[in-house]
């Protein structure tokens, strides 16, 4: 049916997928969940529209020496979310039509392989000459006293309220982001890490700067 079938519609696969077709491929992808993988959902741009509106409380609270009179600011959790929301959507839509106008099949939904080059989606099998596995991965929550009460990073950016406190567990780039997300949107936030200085193999004067501040 297929020359490649890619299972998994993230940055490599759909990179993958787009270049085979150009070549002349006959090509498939499965995405189950969204289209555009980590980085585009539950990654970059989710965290960066989240950082950015968390940066708005320091500004309200500065601005009024330099002469802004601004009155009382309110927060909606909710709002942000809706219109982050909002900015996925339309980048899914233009990964499906990058696939789609690059003559690639389209399957939204589950794929497995059920034979050496054959997959099945929807109860249809497909067979393919070569089959691309790209599904990247998920963070997975030790099972642990208390875990119930905890999620990753990815489902951080589904909360429906905004928690009034926070443990972030970790010391790197995504536990620090996180942790200045929640605490400038005004959650009780506590950072725990095992070492003395977060942000491991990044620059020490930036690691000690952190620690100070």
């Amino acid at each position: 049916d297929f020359d490649l079938y890619v299972i998994g519609a993230g940055s490599g696969g759909v990179r993958a997928a787009r270049f085979a077709a150009g070549f002349g491929a006959k090509v498939a992808v499965a995405e189950s969940r969204y289209l555009g993988g980590t980085c585009v959902n539950v990654g970059c741009v989710p965290k960066k529209l989240l950082v950015y509106g968390a940066h708005f409380a320091e500004d309200f609270e500065q601005a009024s020496g330099f002469g802004w009179n601004l009155g009382e600011a309110n927060f909606d959790w909710a709002t942000l979310i809706a219109n982050k929301d909002r900015e996925i959507n339309r980048l899914n839509g233009i990964y499906r039509n990058l696939l789609v106008n690059s003559g690639v099949t389209l399957h939204e939904a589950h794929a497995k392989i059920v034979g050496p080059h054959e997959v099945e989606v929807n109860g249809e099998r497909y067979t393919a000459k070569h089959i691309l596995i790209a599904t990247g991965g998920w963070p997975q929550i030790p099972e642990i006293p208390g875990h119930e009460h905890a999620i990753g990073s990815n489902e951080a950016f589904f909360l429906k309220e905004l928690p009034k406190r926070v443990l972030v567990v970790g010391g790197g780039y995504i536990a620090v982001e996180f942790a200045g997300i929640f605490h400038g949107l005004g959650a009780n936030t506590t950072l725990l890490y095992r070492g003395d200085l977060f942000l491991r193999g990044f620059d020490g004067s930036v690691r000690k700067h952190l620690q100070e501040e």
